[in-house]
């Protein structure tokens, strides 16, 4: 639940657990306490926004407004709409103060910047479940307050780019257009436009965006891929962000703290290990190339560079094998850190050479040959120099799926467990992938 609430009647900023809930309220999972129903807005920040100092927040911090909008007209509208108790970030989240005076400024003896940075580390991160409990979420695509209009779609400062709105997008008939006409807010949805080079409708510019929202809360969760792509399509005030968004969105049990003066590398990297498991194992599959000699999982710049998919790619991945650790393949003292993937059928001592067609290879597995191929367009070329490989898939029954191409591995020091065409054991944290490759074959000519 959030942090504080617009009480739009009686116009002021309170602690959301001073109000209570009545006949319309919301249940909490693993909370016997019912809080009372609000809403939520949904806007981008534009290039001209202002502050003013308003007593609605008590004058706790000075409130960013887009130039020509003020606080009683937002409220007369959202009120207008329906809304009683209203989330607001730039009231309801504290927002940075003059910085010359936000070191000198306290409160409770606490300087102010401080309290913003403490806040922020808890309430940044979990943003998108303040959306996901509103009983409507409020959208303004082109400014807070400001009228719908067609034009400035490809902006970077435009909703439809932001990085951040992708945490706050809901289903259609839990959200309301804001500035628009009565009535008219479905009407817009057919406005043409330009987004990121190509004329479209606005319904067609958040469709896809539409599924994520609702794939987010599907047992599968969003694909990864789909996700990250249209992540790094978007723009974002501070790098950390789009981190921050990703792993909200891909419903990480646990959330990383928030830290805006932090790179994306460095989050990315300390934050990995909460990644859900079958998340982890779809970059293992999935994701192309090794990050570094350091790390089997990609970099932040890998990731927001994944190449396009081959527009033949047909992937469904098996169901996610669990999390399980070896007791025989695992030192005592290294148990908790090292984590071993089971139930994964490998071939080793297979060579693997460049074909003449683009994008195509050859791998010899004893005496025969079989085609693969790259599932990425542009996706940089496996280095062969003639050494011997070990090819690793999840199912080697399903057609179209990925195998992941590994440095042959070390059986001698317990980093794997496998006899040609047996499962195996791959410790994660030292597997040297080297790329992934695809076959349409349904997986026969493996028996050896």
């Amino acid at each position: 639940m959030p942090r504080r609430i617009w009480d739009l009647k009686s116009n002021r900023v309170v602690d959301f657990r001073m109000l209570h809930a009545e006949v319309n309220s919301i249940e909490v999972p693993h909370q016997s306490t019912r809080w009372p129903t609000f809403w939520a807005v949904s806007h981008s920040w534009t290039s001209d926004m202002k502050t003013v100092e308003t007593s609605v927040n008590q004058y706790q911090w000075p409130v960013p407004l887009p130039k020509g909008v003020d606080i009683e007209s937002l409220r007369k509208e959202l009120l207008t709409l329906g809304a009683d108790y209203v989330w607001l970030d730039v009231l309801c989240l504290r927002q940075q103060s003059d910085t010359s005076t936000a070191q000198t400024l306290t409160h409770n003896n606490v300087p102010l910047d401080t309290i913003k940075h403490d806040e922020w580390k808890i309430d940044v991160p979990t943003i998108g479940n303040i959306y996901r409990a509103a009983v409507q979420t409020v959208r303004y695509f082109n400014g807070l307050g400001r009228p719908f209009s067609k034009e400035g779609w490809d902006d970077p400062l435009h909703w439809l780019r932001r990085a951040w709105t992708l945490q706050e997008i809901r289903t259609e008939n839990r959200t309301f257009n804001g500035g628009v006409p009565r009535g008219n807010g479905r009407i817009i949805l057919n406005t043409k436009s330009t987004v990121a080079g190509k004329v479209t409708t606005l319904r067609g510019a958040i469709r896809h965006v539409l599924k994520l929202a609702t794939d987010a809360d599907s047992p599968g969760g969003c694909k990864l891929y789909e996700l990250t792509r249209e992540m790094a399509s978007r723009c974002a005030t501070h790098p950390t962000d789009k981190v921050a968004g990703l792993f909200y969105l891909l419903r990480a049990t646990q959330l990383p703290t928030y830290d805006e003066k932090i790179d994306d590398e460095t989050a990315w990297r300390q934050c990995f290990h909460v990644l859900p498991f079958g998340k982890k194992i779809e970059i293992l599959f999935d994701f192309p190339y090794q990050g570094t000699e350091q790390q089997w999982f990609p970099t932040w710049k890998q990731v927001m560079e994944w190449p396009e998919r081959d527009q033949d790619y047909e992937h469904t991945p098996t169901e996610w094998p669990q999390n399980r650790r070896i007791p025989e393949l695992i030192e005592p003292k290294r148990a908790i850190e090292h984590i071993f993937l089971c139930e994964v059928w490998a071939i080793s001592h297979a060579l693997v050479h460049k074909a003449s067609e683009v994008n195509e290879y050859e791998v010899k597995i004893g005496s025969e040959v079989f085609g693969f191929y790259c599932p990425y367009l542009s996706q940089v070329p496996i280095e062969t120099d003639d050494q011997q490989f070990t090819l690793a898939i999840l199912n080697p029954e399903q057609a179209y799926n990925n195998w992941v191409v590994c440095k042959q591995l070390d059986r001698e020091n317990g980093r794997c467990r496998s006899e040609d065409g047996n499962e195996i054991a791959i410790e994660l944290e030292v597997l040297k992938k080297v790329g992934v490759l695809r076959t349409d074959s349904n997986g026969d000519f493996l028996v050896l």
